[in-house]
């Protein structure tokens, strides 16, 4: 008896069709696959002994997809989601500096300032004052000193600070202040900062300059109160200038200075310090003695004439000098004038006399100066 050829490779064709086609046509090809792989029952023979049941066949079609996985392709077996650890807890912070005065990077600073900084939290006072370091301003020059609640520290130097200086603006190098705070500074929680505080900041520049009276006998030089410019020593062709009286006709002698301010900066910070300075050349007669001190007013005038020997000064600057003789050098501040001039005027200006018009001694008691003697000398201040 011939057996019927078995089917075998329908069921690998199906698979691959079976995940071609997609889940739809799942049933069918299993049916079909199914069919394909039964064996036949052979049928008895009369001859012999009945024929022994064949050994079951085992079939070589895996399991359908719609069997598995429900027509759809097998996923890999899931991930287990990662283990979350708790955050870290943050680092405690350290103190901060939270101000600083002056700022830092800050230009055009007094020298008599003080360092002020202030801080988020109060701090212990001897470790803090133990981590301030400074080469221009060495904590054996400085005062230190606290509020009540310990967040701010005042660090106060000792003498003013040097002004870099010099006569000409473009020579004169800024000077930079740099100063710190290490990681010893530390609060009352045992807290250090957390890096060093690092600031710094720009003194203002001094720059000093001599202004001499101006050699012109309209500007310097003296005036009498019979109207003329004087006589002798005092006479217009000298380069002096006479304060007194003229003896016999008990004439009043002043002097008139003029100073040329245009070239000092208006914008400048500050002036410093102007100090006018006169040599006494001669001396006639003591007028200190017979006609009082000498007094200085602040003027403006457009000639040495009867009109600048009686007008209104622009402020008396008072008394500068109750004796004098020969080679006595007579010196006032007049910054307080020169700083209202300095941008207004080109000219700042002054005239002197004694308290007394005469003594009516019938003698000359002049002072005389001459040109080249009479000065100012002014420091300021730029950034």
């Amino acid at each position: 008896m011939q057996r019927k050829p078995v089917v075998r490779s329908l069921a690998i064709t199906a698979c691959f069709c079976l995940v071609a086609c997609g889940p739809d046509n799942a049933d069918f090809f299993s049916g079909v696959i199914t069919a394909a792989t039964e064996e036949p029952t052979p049928e008895p023979s009369g001859d012999g002994p009945p024929a022994a049941e064949p050994p079951p066949v085992m079939s070589e079609t895996p399991p359908s997809f719609s069997e598995t996985t429900n027509g759809e392709v097998p996923l890999d077996p899931p991930v287990p989601p990662p283990v979350m650890q708790p955050p870290a807890p943050p680092a405690p912070e350290g103190p901060r500096v939270i101000s600083v005065s002056p700022e830092n990077g800050a230009r055009g600073v007094a020298n008599d300032v003080s360092i002020v900084l202030t801080f988020d939290v109060p701090m212990d006072r001897e470790q803090t004052q133990a981590a301030y370091q400074s080469e221009g301003v060495p904590s054996r020059e400085v005062t230190f000193s606290w509020n009540d609640e310990g967040t701010q520290l005042t660090i106060t130097p000792i003498a003013p600070l040097e002004y870099p200086e010099g006569s000409d603006p473009a020579a004169v190098q800024a000077r930079q202040i740099n100063f710190f705070l290490s990681t010893v500074a530390v609060d009352l929680e045992g807290q250090h900062l957390s890096a060093p505080a690092e600031f710094s900041f720009v003194l203002l520049r001094q720059i000093n300059v001599t202004l001499p009276a101006q050699r012109d006998r309209d500007l310097t030089g003296s005036w009498r109160s019979n109207d003329t410019y004087g006589q002798g020593d005092c006479s217009r062709n000298q380069d002096t200038i006479c304060v007194g009286d003229t003896g016999n006709s008990g004439d009043q002698y002043k002097g008139f200075m003029s100073f040329d301010v245009s070239a000092l900066p208006g914008d400048m910070a500050r002036l410093a310090a102007a100090r006018l300075s006169f040599q006494i050349t001669e001396r006639a007669g003591n007028p200190f003695g017979g006609l009082g001190p000498l007094f200085l007013d602040h003027a403006a005038f457009e000639v040495i004439g009867s009109e600048a020997f009686q007008a209104d000064p622009l402020a008396s600057l008072g008394e500068i000098a109750t004796s004098g003789a020969a080679g006595t050098v007579v010196e006032v501040d007049v910054a307080e004038a020169l700083a209202q001039d300095i941008g207004a005027r080109g000219l700042s200006q002054f005239r002197l006399a004694f308290e007394q018009t005469t003594d009516d001694d019938n003698n000359a008691d002049t002072l005389i100066s001459v040109w080249d003697t009479q000065s100012i000398d002014v420091s300021y201040l730029i950034p």
